[in-house]
């Protein structure tokens, strides 16, 4: 375990606890922001006398950050225009987790939906503060004492945000309450919403409580691990957190068994039902993991094990051979990932019941291009694609457009695609020469769709997505956040048998992440298609109805 100080010039300075262990993990991390009534080394080591939370800290590999107020306490006045030191606060974690100047992507990127405050005394007002009125990438607060002035209260945006109080004002305990929308009560003493279990408010009085080791280990067993904020709306939304004690995963970390002469690292899940019944083969989804991010990340963001345990299908998150960023373009002067996919697939075959009919690909950002990529560069092994948020397209590289025009010189292949895109990411609206209309069009040509120019501006015909679809659908499928808002463009081959072979869904509100409610709708698309051994595509349509083939 190490204790740095870091100082930014024109912010301030901080010092940081970094857990044990490699830098690069196929575990996820937590982002925990202490604001404490003290600039001194000697209390952070205090906190770090405990072995038990030394313990949690590298196995959690939990980054801890202790901001030192410039006088002793923190400056929690605010204003309409003036923000204080809960700007500075808010700049230096966002600071630390680009680190920028670090051009080995970091595991200390990507934590942006488990990230907390933990305050007290003026460092509790500020916590409670910015939960109140800028609450991006806040999953949840833990404070002692403090209280939220009035105008503070006034100037909130009414955003949910979980959190344990201990010692606040009847007053401020009855706003989080209020802001979580709670109108539930466990046997616990947990204030939480009925609606989404989430967002949840702990208000106990504790005399004489203090900042101290124990105190962070009730935060991690009573918050910390149960929520986290993904970027499904401008402010974030809570979901259920999955860490790592959580795991039904078999981890096979930096194994060298796939016979490429390479360490490799993925995460396996089996279903009760396949361990009851090994002898009835089952589909296989390999799911993977966006650029410095990690299978525990994807795991907790999509949730797919939930929906593999329900459905009876394999998952597998595979990381990507240097741990960081996947090979989309697939340069031959970088690891060969598509080979490693190849060899891991191969794996699950051999030591698994997969029906090889029924594998799919599927990822999010950097892995959503990667799963495309394996896709058109290896149809006869995958029958449909689900893809979320894909990093833009670009002719940059070409071989897996080579590699894929050839296979269908050879056969006529037909790839079901189910993708998702934020209106808040980056390629949001589609226009002519962007990422997503190379992506749309390659796909639509792939399969026999029609191909219509996109324009060069967003029309408000066009919605934001490029060019509509033959079918349109607008459905809003989470039951914790019931006004997200969805928005399906289905197209259709011109085959004699006409199908729905590639689906823009435009997530309206979203920024760049997966969201757990995404996995049933991409589920419940792909699982319809089989690739059957003479490489022609069979629909079987989710409710009933004759197969056909393409």
């Amino acid at each position: 375990m190490k204790i740095e100080l870091v100082t930014y010039r024109d912010l301030g300075s901080m010092y940081v606890v970094y857990p044990d262990g490699p830098r690069i993990s196929c575990y996820e991390n937590t982002l925990l922001t202490v604001l404490r009534e003290d600039t001194g080394r000697e209390s952070v080591e205090k906190l770090l006398d405990s072995a038990e939370l030394r313990e949690l800290i590298d196995r959690q590999r939990i980054l801890m950050l202790f901001p030192n107020p410039r006088n002793g306490v923190w400056d929690t006045k605010l204003g309409r225009k003036h923000r204080g030191e809960m700007q500075t606060v808010m700049d230096m974690v966002t600071k630390f987790n680009s680190r920028c100047e670090e051009n080995d992507y970091s595991p200390y990127h990507n934590m942006h939906n488990a990230r907390y405050y933990i305050g007290v005394g003026s460092g509790a007002v500020m916590a409670q503060s910015i939960a109140a009125v800028y609450p991006v990438n806040v999953a949840g607060i833990f404070t002692i004492g403090g209280g939220l002035p009035a105008g503070t209260m006034e100037m909130t945006v009414h955003e949910p945000v979980s959190a344990v109080l201990w010692n606040a004002p009847e007053e401020t305990a009855a706003f989080f309450k209020a802001l979580d929308q709670t109108d539930s009560q466990a046997a616990d003493g947990r204030y939480f919403s009925s609606k989404n279990d989430a967002q949840f408010v702990y208000a106990e009085d504790r005399p004489g409580a203090e900042l101290e080791a124990d105190a962070i280990l009730y935060g991690w067993k009573h918050l910390f691990s149960k929520v986290c904020r993904m970027n499904s709306s401008f402010y974030g939304q809570l979901f259920p957190r999955t860490v790592r004690d959580d795991y039904r995963f078999i981890i096979h970390e930096h194994e060298n068994i796939l016979g490429d002469g390479r360490e490799h690292t993925w995460f396996e899940y089996i279903p009760e039902a396949v361990r009851k019944a090994p002898g009835i083969q089952v589909p296989l989804l390999m799911f993977l993991h966006g650029g410095a991010d990690s299978p525990a990340n994807i795991a907790n963001s999509i949730k797919l094990h939930d929906l593999a345990e329900e459905e009876g299908f394999i998952l597998v998150h595979p990381a990507a051979t240097d741990d960081v960023f996947w090979n989309q373009d697939m340069d031959p002067r970088l690891n060969d990932d598509c080979g490693f996919l190849e060899k891991l697939l191969d794996y699950m075959v051999e030591h698994y019941p997969i029906d090889t009919t029924r594998v799919y690909m599927g990822g999010f950002s950097n892995g959503s291009s990667m799963s495309q990529v394996f896709a058109m560069t290896h149809p006869d092994r995958v029958a449909a694609v689900f893809a979320n948020n894909s990093a833009s397209y670009t002719y940059t590289h070409t071989r897996a457009f080579a590699i894929a025009g050839a296979k269908k010189l050879e056969y006529d292949y037909r790839m079901p695609v189910w993708y998702m895109y934020g209106s808040r990411d980056l390629e949001f609206p589609v226009v002519r020469g962007c990422g997503q209309q190379n992506q749309y069009d390659f796909w639509k040509g792939y399969n026999n769709i029609t191909i219509k120019l996109t324009p060069y501006t967003n029309t408000q015909a066009a919605g934001g997505v490029g060019i509509v679809g033959d079918h349109v659908e607008f459905y809003q499928p989470s039951s914790r956040h019931p006004a997200n808002t969805y928005m399906t463009n289905r197209f259709y081959s011109n085959d004699p048998e006409e199908l729905n072979l590639y689906n823009y869904t435009l997530c309206i509100g979203k920024g760049h992440d997966s969201v757990p409610y995404e996995a049933r709708l991409g589920w419940n698309y792909i699982k319809q298609f089989r690739r059957l051994p003479d490489r022609s595509l069979e629909y079987t349509p989710e409710r009933g109805g004759d197969a056909c083939e393409l």
